[in-house]
């Protein structure tokens, strides 16, 4: 969802308007559940999907009516699944998908919503979208509204006499905090953004540390120092740390805050040598075998990485690795 969101917002950014396709209902075998969305441009291009074959194809049709001058600005678009219609589309599924069709403005109150979405999920904010739809036969007045802070963890959809009522939630993907803005992070933070975690970047060089360097990273923090640099993120037992600053006491320091969170995955660069020497500064220090354990180091796959878009790459697989549980 972190990436539909984006793809959305480039296109309020670029001040174009799209037909925006959620499903809201399904019944039976079909291939994608409530919440699922995709985006129509002009051009007949998408952002998403709704499930591909029939479903898809009409709601991609639909769509580009609407942006072409058809009637209203949104629609609720039912399509049948039966098996005779699955079996034509090649697909092989049953049932009905209920798809809500919306005119998207750059300046109206769907693209407001969306942005504020892809700003609460920058900062790892949960929230939920509720739409609402007066006069469900001809769809007027569709109102978004966000809900900062909702835990709702799955999509619900009802109708009522006068409207009818979607509440979707926006949950931010597992954060990763990457300390350092050198050129491993640069390109870390790149391909961790591109297979879908909440990446922050922190340094104490504002030079280094600024969304020119970063425009992947959902936030780039500029520290006075790294003491305490753990103290304000809400590190949790779903979140990941890599360290890659530019020196050894960094890294060291940095390590020593980590430890003392409930991080997930903890990841450190360098070298053996350079590893036990900072092992043994902080077991001096009073902490223990089992801290030291939960570190990863040297960082990432073994895969023979050099370069640092290599060893950006070994990293990322290590974090897949360890969020699939593998």
């Amino acid at each position: 969802m972190k990436s539909f969101v984006r793809g959305v917002c480039e296109l309020i950014d670029g001040n174009e308007t799209f037909t925006l396709a959620t499903v809201v209902e399904s019944t039976g075998s079909t291939p994608r559940s409530s919440g699922a969305k995709m985006a129509v441009r002009r051009d007949g291009s998408i952002i998403g999907t709704v499930g591909g074959g029939l479903a898809e194809a009409m709601a991609c049709r639909k769509g580009a009516d609407m942006l072409d001058g058809g009637d209203g600005t949104a629609e609720l678009l039912f399509v049948d699944m039966t098996q005779e219609l699955a079996a034509d589309s090649d697909m092989i599924c049953g049932g009905g998908l209920s798809i809500l069709l919306e005119i998207v403005e750059p300046d109206g109150g769907c693209a407001a919503a969306y942005v504020e979405l892809d700003t609460l999920m920058r900062k790892g904010i949960r929230s939920v979208l509720s739409t609402r739809c007066e006069e469900t036969d001809a769809l007027r007045g569709v109102n978004h509204i966000v809900l900062k802070g909702e835990k709702t963890e799955t999509p619900s959809f009802e109708k009522r006499p006068s409207d009818m009522l979607l509440l979707e939630p926006f949950i931010p993907p597992a954060p990763l905090f990457i300390f350092g803005a050198g050129h491993v992070s640069k390109f870390t933070a790149r391909a961790a953004a591109m297979v879908g975690f909440r990446t922050v970047v922190l340094d104490d060089r504002a030079d280094f540390a600024n969304r020119e360097r970063f425009p992947e990273a959902d936030e780039v923090v500029v520290l006075d120092n790294f003491e305490g640099c753990c103290d304000e993120l809400g590190v949790d037992d779903d979140s990941y740390i890599i360290i890659v600053t530019r020196g050894h006491m960094h890294d060291r320091n940095v390590l020593a805050e980590a430890l003392r969170t409930k991080a997930r995955y903890v990841g450190m660069i360098g070298s053996k040598k350079k590893r036990d020497k900072i092992y043994d500064s902080l077991l001096s220090d009073g902490f223990v075998q089992a801290d030291i354990d939960r570190c990863y180091c040297p960082i990432g796959l073994t895969i023979g990485a050099q370069t640092p878009e290599e060893i950006a790459v070994s990293i990322a697989g290590e974090l897949i690795q360890v969020r699939a549980g593998a």
